[in-house]
């Protein structure tokens, strides 16, 4: 074998070993699994296609916690400002750095409902062990990191008065190999119908679509009850219209 052809194979291998630890890097082999847990598990009626909210006004304010950073939680906050108004709502949104968000429009008009929305990290484990063995046997011994995070949840009306409540709360394992990953892979590929599928983004589609069914759920609750309690009230005698909530008086 010539001197030229030992340092082709060299190169070649260092050319492996760089685009392996390119693919460790980067997160390509890590397989995530997502458990629902408490309200996450409970069936919605709720249709989120619907328009179940038509012609109400919401304000949605988030609030940065332990688990998502601001930039996240403001994420947070317009996707399920989009939820509500693929649904028919007029929505604003607002994040707080401060912890004392806005109540009102910036119209000033006072909303039908405000959703509050707060994100916990509830546990988180990882075992330094594993990770060395990980690293010793290039991933063919996955590591593991599990985590259970929590989403709070209060919708309230415009004076405060507290309709709904409820705290979402999931549990992820994320198992960090290429033998676990690539497993999982062909039996994605081959064996999985496309909604028991876990490599990918298989985890955070699960969890969103569990996530804004309940949340959809509970919002509809909470109009539900508002227009139970609006029921209750006096009627005006000035012949006034009432407030614009979205339902037929």
């Amino acid at each position: 074998m010539t001197s030229r052809a030992v340092k082709s194979g060299r190169r070649a291998s260092e050319a492996g070993w760089v685009l392996l630890l390119g693919v460790l890097l980067s997160g390509c082999v890590t397989t995530t699994v997502y458990q629902p847990l408490s309200s996450l598990q409970r069936p919605s009626i709720v249709d989120p296609q619907l328009a179940n909210f038509e012609g109400m006004r919401l304000l949605v304010r988030c609030v940065p916690g332990d688990y998502l950073n601001a930039s996240d939680t403001d994420l947070l906050c317009r996707k399920v400002g989009s939820l509500f108004r693929n649904q028919g709502a007029r929505v604003e949104t607002d994040v707080s750095r401060s912890g004392r968000p806005s109540r009102s429009f910036q119209d000033g008009t006072p909303p039908d409902l405000v959703v509050d929305l707060t994100s916990r990290l509830l546990h988180k484990e990882s075992s330094g062990v594993l990770w060395a063995l990980t690293v010793i046997s290039l991933t063919i011994v996955p590591a593991v990191t599990e985590y259970s995070v929590a989403q709070d949840v209060t919708i309230r009306d415009a004076s405060g008065f507290v309709l709904a409540s409820d705290s979402l709360k999931a549990r992820f394992i994320e198992y960090f190999g290429a033998g676990v990953w690539g497993v999982n892979w062909v039996l994605d590929a081959v064996v999985r119908p496309p909604e028991e599928e876990i490599t990918g983004e298989a985890a955070s589609r699960d969890f969103s679509r569990d996530f804004y069914a309940q949340l959809s759920q509970l919002a509809f609750n909470a109009r539900v009850r508002a227009d139970v309690l609006r029921s209750f009230e006096p009627r005006p005698q000035g012949g006034g219209d009432p407030r614009q909530t979205g339902t037929v008086p």
